[in-house]
């Protein structure tokens, strides 16, 4: 009996033991938006089995805008982040995040939108315009400053209204208080489907720029390297399969981008080609990026040491 009675407690303790070694690793994900298709990859790793296949579940957490997910990573209350490139100034300024990879670089899902009136037909119509952004430290911001710049007109060539979310920002453009908005191309495509907007350009041209980027608080890295490491495996290999799975990947995150198929289809098209499928930082398109936070004065300085910032250690060999 006692034979039997150790045999069965070592038997129940090692398959225990299996049990937990096998056990997912979970992951709190946080978005500044989650209906954009470009923090799409979360749903789609999720919903393909992808993040579950590298040992992981995944909780996808969105916040209202990059502030909120910056005070969330200071708080500990995300252990990655899949956000906006200005978290490298927070992270400069001390927030404890450490950049992990890039997740898209040339800022193609963002366009400069314009009402359907035909007040603005091209682009050189918008000199001495006013563009509404959302904030003057805002990526929206620094893409009016740097479409002036392209055209040859300097910073002074257009003019800039602050006018806080995209929903003010739409409201602004219809209501003809600013001759054309800085949003996401997704938006340009509704309000065009209604009559009431267009695109009028995207920035996908600007190659070298960084616009969204994996971060991961140094409690996670310092904790919980292999998961990290896991993660963004898990996270390439989504890229992967969305690259050569357009119909698996409009289903899958229909549900979160609630987008009408036609237009599903063409941000598909536009959007899906700018997620990197490495997650390597390039040292140019790194300098540009930081050096538009002088430019909207989100840093009065470029800090001393960039690859501070940032690690490719746990990237896929």
């Amino acid at each position: 009996m006692r034979v039997g009675l150790k045999l069965s407690l070592f038997t129940a303790g090692w398959l225990a033991a299996i049990g937990t070694a096998q056990a997912a690793d979970h992951i709190r994900v946080g978005t500044p938006e989650g209906t954009a298709y470009v923090f799409a990859p979360i749903d789609v790793g999720n919903g393909a089995g992808i993040f579950e296949k590298h040992g992981l579940t995944v909780e996808k957490l969105n916040f209202a805008g990059g502030g909120k997910i910056g005070e969330a990573m200071s708080a500990n209350a995300v252990d990655v982040t899949v956000s906006g490139n200005t978290d490298l100034a927070f992270i400069a300024k001390g927030e404890p995040a450490k950049a992990v990879a890039v997740a898209f670089g040339a800022p193609v899902e963002m366009a400069i939108i314009v009402r359907s009136d035909g007040s603005i037909a091209k682009p050189a119509d918008l000199k001495g315009k006013t563009i509404g952004v959302t904030s003057p430290t805002s990526l929206t911001s620094y893409l009016a400053l740097a479409f002036a710049r392209d055209q040859g007109w300097g910073a002074d060539g257009i003019k800039r209204a602050y006018v806080g979310s995209m929903t003010s920002e739409v409201a602004g453009l219809l209501t003809k208080n600013v001759d054309a908005i800085v949003g996401p191309v997704e938006g340009a495509y509704l309000l065009q489907e209604k009559g009431q907007g267009q695109p009028l350009m995207t920035f996908g041209e600007m190659k070298s720029f960084i616009t969204h980027i994996i971060y991961a608080h140094n409690n996670f890295i310092k904790d919980h390297p292999d998961a990290l490491r896991r993660f963004l495996a898990a996270w390439f290999d989504t890229v992967a399969y969305m690259k050569t799975h357009k119909a698996e990947t409009i289903r899958l995150t229909e549900p979160v981008t609630k987008l009408p198929p036609d237009i599903a289809d063409k941000v598909y098209d536009l959007e899906t080609p700018a997620l990197t499928d490495h997650g390597r930082f390039d040292e140019k398109a790194l300098t540009a990026t930081m050096q538009s936070f002088l430019e909207v004065g989100v840093l009065d300085k470029l800090p001393d040491n960039l690859k501070a910032l940032y690690t490719e250690e746990f990237l896929p060999k």
